[in-house]
């Protein structure tokens, strides 16, 4: 017996090349914590950590055991309202290669006439 599946659509206002920003969700993650109007002690308290232990986790140092966990990544978002490491993902992973290559060739021919001018400027013709 096949179970019903429910699907919806989901329209995102994902920021253009947030993933070529970052190389990891990691680092979306780290960015936001420590840009964020709340202090980074009253983020892990939010997240049930130690304002140490949260630094370490953001750090990442391979020779620390402490790791970034999914659960963390929820605590944080629920901490922050930060949806940005999702669509950090939502655009490394689920963009359509031939919109991002349509918005680089429309970003392209916006840019074309000052590349033209500048050229010209330069004594390249």
């Amino acid at each position: 017996m096949n179970p019903q599946v429910s699907t919806s659509t989901v329209q995102l206002d994902v920021p253009n090349g947030i993933s070529d920003r970052f190389s990891n969700a990691l680092e979306v993650v780290r960015a936001g914590a420590y840009s964020n109007r709340k202090p980074l002690k009253t983020i892990a308290a939010d997240m049930d950590v130690s304002p140490s232990d949260l630094s370490r986790k953001l750090a990442n140092n391979p020779d620390d055991p402490r790791r970034f966990t999914l659960l963390d990544l929820e605590a944080y978002i629920n901490s922050t309202g930060d949806v940005q490491p999702i669509l950090y993902l939502v655009q490394k992973f689920c963009a359509d290669p031939q919109v991002k290559q349509r918005e680089a060739l429309a970003a392209l021919a916006q840019l074309a006439p000052q590349l033209q001018a500048l050229l010209k400027q330069a004594g390249v013709a």
